[in-house]
């Protein structure tokens, strides 16, 4: 009977002198992806700006947007602003009246568009739409801008 109690004793010392399993949690941080008011490619190389300045002329009725990233920037020039509609496709072959867009990479200016698109999704108290375009430099070597996008921009 002695050894029945020294042997129940034992085991009580043993199972009260485990540490209790730390439950495995995970540390690492969740990472949720960088989005940009404004994000494109430029050359295949990415171009974003989280602040986009839009500004439209009244008297001229012309919507500049100028998008910057670090020295490279871009300007995309849409003429008769107060008559385009959301889902209208608008030619960027820049030129007297016409919109257009500019590209400005590794000090390059790209100021002669050869072709291109923009489309607004949205034209309310917020501004979005898609774009691409290619642009010429004086030395008519080119510069192409795909995949572009601003997201609810103000203006």
């Amino acid at each position: 009977m002695k050894n029945l109690l020294l042997t129940i004793l034992a085991i009580a010392v043993i199972f009260s002198a485990c540490d209790k399993e730390e439950e495995l949690t995970n540390t690492a941080p969740t990472t949720t992806p960088t989005t940009y008011d404004f994000s494109c490619k430029v050359g295949g190389s990415p171009f974003t700006d989280n602040s986009p300045i839009v500004v439209i002329d009244p008297s001229s009725n012309v919507l500049t947007l100028d998008a910057k990233n670090g020295e490279n920037t871009i300007r995309i020039i849409i003429y008769n602003f107060s008559d385009r509609i959301v889902g209208e496709e608008i030619s960027l072959n820049y030129g007297a009246g016409i919109s257009g867009a500019l590209v400005t990479k590794d000090g390059v200016d790209y100021t002669n568009t050869q072709s291109g698109t923009l489309i607004f999704t949205k034209i309310d108290a917020k501004l979005s739409g898609t774009f691409n375009f290619t642009s010429r430099a004086v030395d008519f070597s080119s510069k192409s801008v795909t995949e572009g996008v601003f997201e609810d921009l103000t203006y």
